[in-house]
């Protein structure tokens, strides 16, 4: 077995999913409340090589160390970074933001409850709140919310209507471990594992007229992916390298002529 191959293709194989949660960042980076993810990578148990002699007394002579031998990479796991966006005002009744980390707007979609930071909401053409994808945004009793004329949101995400319609509250829900929800694509996650809510705080800081920007840095996810391709280029000459030695010891090393 060749280490050398083995060592450098587990090297590839990271980077191939490196680039991919990169790629996938910079496609979100203008995503409402879109949130970027991190790969994490962890080295295999390296081996501690030794230099080994024959002699008389091997007690007389202490075995002397050359070093360690690394023997690959492997992808550890992919987390989330949970830190709120900048905010952008854009003075729209049905944009709305949440300045707490953890916390999630709640819509319904033929799946069930799913959860979404993105608040670019609008108004459909039966009056129900929805989000971008037409899924209805639900209050704290699960309904779906109807809107008529005027509104205004507060804080605490209480919506009260001018033509004196009956106050509603926006449902949002808190996570404990908010980074481990999966992700269902269209800027919503599903909450599959049994996740716990923690407690809802009092106000959960809603913002009406503002949109969260996507957490991402452009620019660095840019750096970060010419990395990721340098370092796959390295590894792929290792490969090329490796091949060249072994094709040396097949065709020359055991030759006669």
């Amino acid at each position: 077995m060749i280490k050398g191959w083995y060592t450098a293709a587990s090297g590839m194989m990271v980077q191939m999913s490196r680039q991919d949660v990169i790629a996938n960042n910079i496609a979100n980076a203008s995503t409402s409340g879109y949130k970027k993810q991190v790969s994490l990578s962890r080295a295999f148990p390296d081996m501690l090589l030794s230099r080994l002699e024959t002699t008389a007394d091997p007690s007389s002579k202490p075995i002397q160390a050359i070093g360690r031998l690394g023997t690959g990479v492997c992808l550890e796991n992919i987390v989330t970074d949970l830190s709120v966006g900048n905010l952008d005002k854009t003075d729209i009744p049905t944009d709305l933001s949440l300045a707490q980390t953890g916390s999630y707007f709640v819509v319904e979609t033929e799946q069930g409850e799913r959860y979404t930071r993105n608040g670019a909401f609008k108004v459909n053409s039966e009056g129900s709140l929805t989000d971008n994808q037409g899924n209805p945004v639900l209050d704290k009793d699960n309904k779906h919310i109807n809107i008529s004329g005027e509104f205004s949101i507060d804080r605490k995400g209480v919506i009260n209507f001018a033509d004196g319609t009956a106050a509603v509250t926006l449902k949002v829900l808190n996570f404990t471990d908010s980074d481990k929800l999966e992700r269902i694509g269209d800027s919503l996650y599903s909450n599959e594992k049994g996740l716990a809510v923690s407690a809802v705080p009092s106000s959960p800081d809603i913002l009406q007229g503002y949109l969260e920007h996507s957490n991402v840095n452009a620019i660095q996810e840019m750096v970060d992916l010419l990395s990721v391709v340098r370092s796959y280029e390295s590894l792929q000459k290792v490969v090329q390298a490796e091949d060249e030695t072994t094709g040396v010891a097949i065709d020359k090393v055991g030759s006669t002529s």
